[in-house]
């Protein structure tokens, strides 16, 4: 079985103008924290906090499966924790600490290499072991199948084929 060389999009230019937007209501927020009470300043680090959280789905939208589903939740979660109104201090290192981990993973998600290997892949052929690989699935779906490492093999439809798709390519024990 050889894998095939292809080019795969890039998600950087995606997630740049949503990130950066997300720092004006996060600084707007920051600087109302400091002069005034109430929930104006609440809402603008919340609302700075989604806008990288969009950002960060655009991307992770564009290359399914590289980003847990778990860093997507913390977003809404601390963004609403922040309405509960805990000390200002609080309020500005839970807003930035997110804002932060927001940025790397769309960091992350820009920094993925832009060529790809695919296989074509019988649907009804199961799939053979990998040495060090961690299996979620072991038949075809279009979905993250197996990691060997950083590297993640998924099952995508390309021109009405099933194929698999992986950072680099994979060599299987048995086939």
């Amino acid at each position: 079985m050889e894998w095939e060389e292809f080019d795969a999009p890039g998600v950087g230019p995606r997630m740049l103008f949503p990130m950066a937007w997300s720092l004006l209501p996060l600084t707007v927020g920051l600087i109302l924290l400091v002069r005034s009470d109430g929930l104006w300043p609440t809402s603008f680090l919340a609302a700075g906090i989604m806008l990288s959280l969009v950002a960060v789905w655009l991307g992770a939208s564009k290359v399914p499966g590289r980003v847990d589903m778990i860093k997507l939740l913390i977003s809404p979660f601390a963004a609403f924790s922040l309405f509960f109104q805990p000390p200002e201090i609080i309020q500005a290192i839970i807003a930035v600490v997110v804002w932060v981990l927001n940025y790397k993973t769309a960091v992350f998600l820009s920094e993925i290499s832009l060529k790809a290997y695919r296989v074509e892949w019988p649907e009804d052929i199961r799939i053979p072991d990998v040495k060090g690989a961690t299996f979620f699935r072991r038949k075809w779906a279009a979905k993250p199948l197996f990691r060997v490492g950083q590297n993640l093999v998924r099952g995508v439809i390309y021109d009405e084929k099933a194929m698999l798709e992986a950072d680099a390519p994979v060599e299987f024990l048995s086939e």
